[in-house]
């Protein structure tokens, strides 16, 4: 991916990029992109630097992959899509607001219902567009909100005390007594109510032995519940836990 540096030249922003998540401080002109459609994607980035080159823009297409960037760079403006593969974009929403709510989240939706977009400007998001219609509307406000042209509006995120998410274990070992132990450690982290289903069966999700009971093995699905006041810090961590394999190997590769 390239972003541009200065006038007539660009350079390469990593995935990953130590150096930039620490020098640029949040609120800076850096632009995330989370679109599960490569192709829209590339369209999307095109339309914002064709007129405004000097946005810095980094993109994603899973949840897990746009908790990572958002991690990494802070971003100041944030483009959303809400369906992607791996989730809903409401959960990369909840993850910003609960991170930083300074910054503005422009949702890019397929279809803009009022109950859908409700829920958006429940969860903290600044405006709500559809892709079929209003594209072109989501660029300008995403690039006016870079430029900040646009302040982010005082509305706070309304709290959410149930969180649900659906994971595939990946790491070689599943829910086995090493990674089932850390599981329990980032549980017993929050004060929230944490149910785990696997292989049809329930655990208690800071209770070891009926982890262990899941059997989980690696491609197992899991359906994680949380419930109480920090469910969606719960859910974050818990997703951030599976998603880097229990700290077994290599993290998920990111998107590029």
């Amino acid at each position: 991916m390239k972003a541009q540096t200065k006038k007539g030249s660009v350079k390469s922003v990593g995935a990953r990029s130590k150096k930039s998540a620490v020098a640029r401080p949040s609120g800076e002109s850096v632009l995330l992109i989370v679109e599960p459609d490569a192709k829209f994607r590339r369209r999307l980035k095109q339309m914002l630097l064709k007129t405004s080159a000097d946005i810095d823009i980094v993109e994603a297409g899973t949840v897990a992959t746009a908790i990572r960037r958002f991690e990494d760079h802070r971003p100041g403006t944030i483009l959303l899509a809400l369906a992607l593969p791996d989730g809903s974009g409401l959960e990369v929403l909840r993850h910003a607001m609960a991170s930083d709510d300074s910054g503005m989240v422009i949702v890019l939706a397929e279809q803009a219902t009022s109950e859908m977009r409700l829920q958006c400007f429940e969860e903290g998001a600044d405006f709500v567009f559809t892709k079929s219609d209003a594209t072109d509307r989501a660029v300008i406000t995403a690039q006016k909100a870079s430029q900040r042209e646009l302040a982010r509006s005082s509305r706070k995120p309304v709290p959410q005390r149930i969180q649900r998410a659906t994971l595939t274990l990946s790491n070689k070992t599943g829910l086995h007594v090493l990674p089932a132990a850390r599981l329990l450690r980032a549980t017993q982290r929050f004060l929230a109510k944490i149910e785990i289903a696997g292989n049809g069966k329930v655990a208690d999700g800071k209770n070891l032995m009926e982890i262990l009971a899941l059997r989980a093995e690696m491609g197992t699905v899991i359906s994680v519940t949380a419930e109480g006041d920090d469910a969606v810090q719960a859910i974050m961590a818990i997703r951030s836990l599976v998603a880097r394999k229990f700290h077994e190997g290599p993290a998920e590769k990111p998107v590029k």
